[in-house]
């Protein structure tokens, strides 16, 4: 079940992050963590690449702490700021299914997109995504790690280096022991590449 998500190897901090989270408590009944037992600084190395975000609404997923190889390929502080808000419209509804997803039936996640920086510049950039319980026990904070992709990688994985337009290029969902979601419950969202695998 968690062996997929343990394969994932685009970053070290990726890696380091997966494998914290799997060994994290769950509550009896539970197939996610608590953020209460979750703290960034026991993946100390892993802190340029981890952001946490907190679930307000369908319209609100703010970003509690954001490490800063994201602010740097974003040109941009985002810590505090609404996800919706910064991402480029043809990307709001795609990513409000994806959490919404995330969410509804608790899951990891992983997407890939292309977009340009608040300076114009086009990158290609990979976020996992790992479910975390408010007090309730309702998934309400999300912990993952954010990364460039770029050259080879790029090339192997999507068969070109050159992004242009702003796109999700992938998304994937890993079953952490309650299923993944079902196609019903992605809408029609259209991926414009399909990953070589």
């Amino acid at each position: 079940m968690n062996e997929a998500l343990q394969m994932l190897r685009h970053s070290k901090a990726t890696q380091d992050l997966v494998r914290f989270w799997l060994n994290l408590p769950r509550p009896e009944g539970q197939v996610c963590p608590k953020r209460s037992d979750f703290s960034s600084a026991q993946i100390n190395g892993a802190l340029p690449e981890v952001f946490l975000s907190e679930w307000y609404s369908e319209d609100v997923l703010a970003i509690v702490q954001a490490g800063t190889v994201l602010d740097r390929l974003l040109g941009l502080d985002i810590t505090g700021h609404n996800i919706f808000d910064i991402l480029p419209e043809e990307l709001k509804e795609p990513e409000r299914i994806y959490y919404r997803a995330l969410r509804d039936q608790p899951c990891a996640g992983l997407i890939t997109r292309s977009a340009n920086n608040l300076r114009g510049k086009p990158f290609v950039y990979r976020t996992i995504q790992l479910p975390l319980l408010d007090p309730f026990g309702k998934v309400h904070y999300f912990v993952g790690t954010g990364a460039a992709l770029e050259g080879k990688q790029l090339e192997q994985e999507f068969g070109q280096t050159n992004f242009k337009s702003i796109r999700l290029l992938e998304r994937r969902f890993f079953d952490i022991g309650a299923g993944v979601p079902g196609d019903d419950k992605l809408g029609e969202t259209i991926l414009d590449f399909q990953p070589h695998r």
